[in-house]
């Protein structure tokens, strides 16, 4: 082997690794775009949070000003029954 062929060998050799290192290594290309996925992950998770979060607020909202629609919610949910009212059940 001559000096020539020892040099490129170990430029080849230099530059697989350079390029391994570029995509697998940790802070490489793939780490790279798996974070990227992830952030886009959780951004519509918190988009959708901020959107439920949003509907809850202003159930809470109605629930403490809407007398109505408390009772509304009370009877569905409990069963109450209004004064001079009767509860009548139909079993299948």
């Amino acid at each position: 082997m001559n000096e020539d062929t020892i040099r490129r060998l170990g430029l080849g050799t230099l530059f697989a690794v350079l390029f391994f290192q570029l995509l697998f290594a940790e802070g490489g290309l793939i780490g790279y775009f798996k974070v990227k996925r992830s952030i886009r992950t959780a951004n519509v998770s918190i988009i959708t949070m901020e959107h439920e979060n949003t509907l809850l607020k202003a159930e809470i909202d109605r629930l403490q000003n809407d007398d109505r629609y408390l009772e509304e919610v009370v009877r569905k949910k409990f069963g109450f029954v209004g004064e001079g009212e009767r509860l009548y059940r139909v079993e299948k």
